[in-house]
């Protein structure tokens, strides 16, 4: 099988980042022992299992943040020969998470998967993704439909009462808070720089 990589699915909500994850792993399980890991977070629809906006679902064990993210990752690599992370944006508190998954990649040749948005509500790119994607082996960028002109987007609108808005970087939803949105049809709003 040779060495490890990293594999980083990315894209705004809605594009199929977990579905594209859950299938990836699946394919993986039929000959290696696989974990999924999701953040305690997200328990929009389970707190056991991550579960995507069209029901597909996988069983996960929760991933802390902080400094306990590198221990339970590297257990992990320990007896597990793929590893699977949903919603990456989320371990921005965890010193040291891309590292970790280099060292994960690099010196115990596992293969990682992780499933991550490419933009915080604002426009701007998450921290994490910026320090994940140049040492991604692969990375499948994917988008979703623009809600307003049904285009390829590749951004994240964040919605207050159907309105766009602007505010804490991580509120935890679906379609009640967010929608793909293109370049041209995304809004700017708030405390942006």
């Amino acid at each position: 099988m040779g060495g490890g990589k990293l594999i980083v699915i990315t894209g705004p909500m809605f594009a199929g980042k977990t579905t594209r994850l859950i299938e990836e792993l699946k394919g993986e399980a039929h000959d290696r022992k696989v974990i999924l890991f999701k953040s305690q977070m997200d328990n929009r629809k389970s707190a056991t299992d991550v579960v995507t906006h069209d029901g597909l679902s996988m069983p996960a064990q929760i991933l802390p943040n902080g400094e306990e993210c590198a221990r339970v990752l590297r257990q992990a690599a320990r007896e597990y020969e793929v590893i699977g992370i949903d919603e990456g944006q989320f371990w921005k508190a965890s010193p040291r998470f891309s590292e970790t998954l280099e060292e994960i990649v690099s010196k115990h040749s596992k293969t990682v998967y992780v499933a991550l948005l490419n933009r915080r509500a604002d426009g701007k790119p998450f921290d994490v993704s910026m320090k994940l994607l140049p040492l991604a082996d692969t990375v499948y960028s994917l988008k979703a439909s623009c809600s307003k002109c049904g285009g390829p987007a590749t951004m994240t609108q964040r919605l207050v009462n159907g309105v766009e808005a602007f505010g804490e970087e991580f509120v935890v939803g679906g379609s009640e808070k967010y929608e793909a949105r293109c370049r041209e049809h995304f809004v700017k709003v708030g405390n942006e720089e």
